[in-house]
């Protein structure tokens, strides 16, 4: 049958093959042939817009030699088919003629008319001597020349075009009837291969007969043997055969079962609803697919007891493709059940625990960072005016370190937790090795200049473009800048150097700090690991800064390494990253500058009122303008006053949130926008940047990486 199929379809295939395409030719031919009838026509519109003119240009003639009105009757009659003359012209823009030809021809239609009107009413009103002036002047003649020109162009083309068209036409139809008498050939040989191919397909069934039943046989070897519950059905549901796991688990022996519908034998329930599931070897007799059972489903045994089970169910079809009977595979689920609610219990419980724990160290985030910032915006305005006497510098820059310290921590908590979590994304760009190496050694200099170490940077990479997250890779930069400052002792020695290895920047940063141990170095990069007690007691810090860069290098694709040639002789931290092409490098826009080139009007907005109050006294005393908004309504009401050139939203307000506002603002505003706030959670800094913000820094602000993110977002203003 399979054979027969296989002949018939090919014929149908031919048959139809070549029917289609002795009509796709013929229809060729027609297409043509209309083609044909469209240039003729196009043609036909060109030319009675031409007599039109040549008819109204007569009567205008006439009249002017005469002065009789009669000889106006061709000059009207043309002057009332202009228009119809004019849109069949324009009905055939699609033909090769353009609108730009339809409109050239339209208004020197039109300037003709009105010429030819024109010196008709001076003839009418003053007389033969007054026309004949402006007929003399020859506009008349170069403006129907300007038409004939132009008709006469457009019907070379038509004509040109129709020349090929009907040449086309006449091999088209030689084609079709190659086609026709080709395709007539094709038929007759595939219908005797056919032929040839049943005769054969005949001897082979005969032999298939014979080896079918030696696999029958098999086949019920093969299902007695199984370990799974087999049932095996007809073409119409009925059992024909039970292993003995079957028997067992449904509580039916064959000689019962056989002949019976499988729904009598094989009876399944929802575990939930308690309603018949659909019978699956129904299913598949009807679909004539492989289905499997939903999920909570129970077999009631013959005893009215329940098991859940699992299975399947396949058609058995002949080697012709011809539904045979179903087979049906199940399982006791019981075991397996079980497990998996077990499993699903702890599951549910880690989650929950999980969430409890991302809202618990958000909020502990936030009420951690929320007192630290006034804190912090104070010590940075004692730092930058006089007011403090010079015996309390040291204790004010102790002060603001610690603050520093104390943040840096909680954010190495939460970039560790992102990390662990594997939510911590990255957003690359292309940007210059060693214009953020600078601006990094510009925010520093003054705690280096403080300690009076000796900064040497060394740009020696020729290649130094790379396609990686700035923000992500200043942070690595940074914490290892600020260690080698930080296990620097007075007057030491820190070194920044670039260079190029095959594909890749190598930036180094070496200090002549407190060097590092062999225990030190093996522990370096595993997070809360205190390698050395004195060191941590002395200089501080959780042991998570450098397994956060670590990690972070991974991430965007480069390494982070350490070397020491022991304790008190220095550290040496080697970034990698490959660079980019020229061409991309040459491209990418230079956006990394620490500092504002003026000062900005800002609008803060701000509810907690000692954190507004220091904000807005350390922007001040940097030469900005800042005014202060408690709420949603204030922040709205001052910048419907007043066109601010930055925002800085917190995100918790008593009567909405930064979000909030940020909405209402972008619907007639596009001022830069930065979220200040304790929250840091990558949630967090998502949801800021969904809403609109350029830019989240988390609180308390580090002032230099406010004023650089400041400096990178108000060029666009």
């Amino acid at each position: 049958m399979r054979t027969t199929a296989t002949v018939y379809a090919i014929t149908a295939a031919v048959v139809v093959s070549s029917t289609a395409v002795t009509y796709l030719a013929g229809n060729r031919v027609n297409h043509l042939h209309r083609n044909e009838q469209q240039r003729r026509g196009a043609v036909t519109a060109l030319d009675d817009l031409l007599i039109t003119l040549q008819d109204a240009e007569t009567g205008q003639r006439g009249y002017i030699i005469t002065g009789d009105e009669s000889y106006l009757e061709p000059f009207s009659s043309a002057e009332s088919r202009l228009q119809a003359d004019t849109a069949h012209v324009r009905q055939m823009s699609g033909l090769g003629i353009t609108p730009a030809d339809v409109a050239q021809l339209n208004d020197l239609a039109h300037e003709k008319m009105a010429e030819l009107r024109h010196s008709i009413d001076l003839r009418r009103q003053s007389g033969l001597e007054a026309a004949m002036p402006l007929i003399l002047t020859g506009r008349g003649k170069q403006s129907m020349n300007r038409i004939r020109e132009v008709i006469g162009r457009l019907k070379d083309e038509q004509e040109r075009t129709l020349a090929n068209e009907v040449q086309q036409s006449d091999d088209a139809t030689r084609i079709r009837t190659g086609i026709f008498f080709t395709s007539g050939l094709l038929n007759l040989a595939v219908l005797l291969w056919g032929f040839d191919r049943i005769r054969r397909a005949l001897r082979e069934r005969d032999a298939a007969v014979i080896e079918r039943q030696k696999q029958t046989d098999l086949l019920a070897t093969t299902l007695a043997s199984i370990g799974d519950c087999v049932i095996v059905t007809n073409a119409d549901g009925a059992i024909t055969f039970m292993n003995g796991v079957a028997e067992s688990l449904t509580g039916w022996p064959l000689q019962e079962a056989r002949h019976r519908p499988v729904a009598e034998i094989f009876r399944i329930i929802n575990e939930q609803t308690r309603h018949p599931v659909e019978d699956p070897v129904k299913k598949v007799i009807r679909d004539g697919v492989v289905v499997g059972l939903a999920n909570h489903t129970l077999l009631v045994r013959k005893d009215g007891s329940e098991i859940p089970i699992d299975d399947s169910g396949a058609p058995i079809r002949t080697r012709d493709g011809r539904l045979e009977g179903v087979v049906l595979v199940f399982r006791d689920f019981s075991q397996y059940k079980e497990a998996q609610r077990e499993l699903n219990d702890a599951k549910e419980a880690a989650e929950a625990a999980n969430q409890a724990k991302d809202k618990f160290l958000a909020m502990l985030s936030h009420e951690l960072r929320t007192p630290l910032t006034p804190v912090l915006a104070t010590l940075n305005v004692w730092e930058l005016t006089d007011d403090v006497p010079a015996k309390l510098r040291e204790d004010v820059q102790m002060l603001r370190r610690n603050i520093e310290l104390e943040a840096r921590i909680i954010d190495d908590l939460l970039d560790l937790t992102r990390i662990a979590r594997g939510v911590l994304s990255i957003s690359p760009e292309v940007l210059d090795v060693h214009e953020l190496l600078q601006m990094l050694l510009d925010i520093t200099r003054s705690e280096a200049e403080a300690k009076r170490l000796n900064l040497s940077l060394q740009l020696e990479a020729e290649r130094h473009f790379v396609n990686t997250d700035a923000g992500r890779l200043q942070q690595v930069l940074w914490n290892i800048l600020r260690n080698a400052i930080n296990y620097s002792d007075p007057r030491g020695r820190i070194t920044i150097r670039t260079a190029n290895d095959g594909p890749r920047v190598v930036i180094s940063v070496t200090d002549s700090g407190i060097g590092m141990s062999g225990e030190t170095l093996d522990k370096l990069f595993q997070p809360f690991e205190q390698a050395d007690r004195n060191r941590s007691v002395r200089y501080g810090g959780l042991g998570l800064g450098m397994a956060i860069s670590r990690a972070l290098m991974e991430l965007m694709g480069g390494t982070l390494s350490a070397e020491s040639e022991g304790v008190g002789r220095g550290s040496t931290f080697t970034v990698t990253l490959e660079f980019v092409d020229e061409s991309t490098a040459l491209a990418a826009p230079t956006r990394l500058t620490p500092h504002l080139s003026q000062p900005v009007d800002i609008l803060l907005v701000e509810d907690h009122l000692d954190t507004a109050v220091a904000l807005a006294r350390v922007l001040r005393v940097r030469g900005n303008e800042v005014q202060i908004a408690p709420s949603v309504a204030a922040a709205l009401d001052l910048m419907a006053q007043h066109r601010f050139g930055l925002l800085l939203c917190d995100v918790g307000l008593p009567d909405g949130s930064g979000y909030d506002l940020l909405a209402q603002v972008r619907q007639t505003n596009n001022v830069p926008a930065i979220a200040l706030t304790g929250f840091g959670m990558s949630s967090d800094i998502d949801r800021a940047m969904e809403a609109g913000f350029d830019a989240h820094l988390t609180k308390p602000v580090d002032f230099q990486r406010l004023e650089a993110t400041m400096a990178k977002l108000l060029p666009r203003v």
